[in-house]
């Protein structure tokens, strides 16, 4: 979050922790199919991919995450906006994959007077087979279509 008006910052800091950047036949499934820079970060609970997608949408992207628990932490991040922004929790149907497996949360953040808002979106997965079982991206969107496109977690980068 602290870097989405600074990409530039996010991307010194994946250089500065040495995260290898990767090659674009796997970035393109971590970016959606559009253009950015996507990072291979390991830590000792799980992997993560960072993608920073050239049109405002950043996402991290966890190999394994237990699913409430990364409901509950994403609500408490972002389900409180700072001053003078308003959180608004969005309908998350049409904002990630809808099967048995997966639940989507989503909350936007801005003024009354605005005609964008940073949208966040979480997505779980408890499927064992899943590429990520959490994705939670941050996005600027315009209010009247909230058009953001959802990133997937089936496939195989």
């Amino acid at each position: 979050m602290k870097h989405f008006y600074a990409q530039d910052a996010l991307r010194k800091a994946m250089s500065d922790t040495g995260a290898p950047e990767a090659p674009p036949e796997k970035a393109e499934f971590f970016l959606g199919g559009n253009p950015g820079k996507a990072w291979f970060v390991i830590a000792p609970s799980t992997a993560y991919v960072v993608a920073l997608r050239e049109d405002t949408v950043c996402a991290v992207f966890a190999q394994r995450a237990n699913a409430d628990e990364a409901h509950v932490g994403f609500s408490a991040l972002v389900g409180t906006a700072p001053e003078p922004l308003v959180a608004v929790a969005q309908d998350a149907a049409t904002l990630g994959p809808q099967d048995p497996h997966t639940r989507t949360a989503a909350y936007s953040w801005s003024r009354p007077e605005d005609k964008d808002e940073l949208l966040f979106v979480l997505t779980t997965s408890d499927s064992p087979d899943a590429t990520a079982q959490a994705m939670v991206s941050m996005s600027l969107v315009g209010k009247a279509n909230n058009s953001f496109k959802a990133m997937p977690l089936r496939g195989t980068p």
